[in-house]
């Protein structure tokens, strides 16, 4: 099965810091696909509704389902 491509990872994001911490405005800081270990690695910095600061987080995406197999927040 083929890796998930950047706009299917873009997505899987948005979706995963909308429900971890409620953030709909976020930018991708950088993403690596490693082939080796199968994982999309993203560093992201967020925005909370109503919030003064941008946060930032990692998350590490299981490159071929999209599901989250970790989540740093504050990375």
């Amino acid at each position: 099965m083929p890796p998930l491509s950047f706009a299917e990872v873009k997505s899987r994001v948005a979706a995963h810091l909308k429900t971890a911490v409620d953030a709909d405005d976020f930018d991708i800081r950088s993403a690596k696909l490693d082939e080796l270990q199968g994982l999309w690695k993203v560093d992201v910095e967020f925005r909370k509704p109503k919030a003064m600061f941008s946060e930032t987080a990692l998350l590490m995406i299981d490159a071929t389902t999209g599901a989250v197999k970790e989540f740093r927040r504050g990375y």
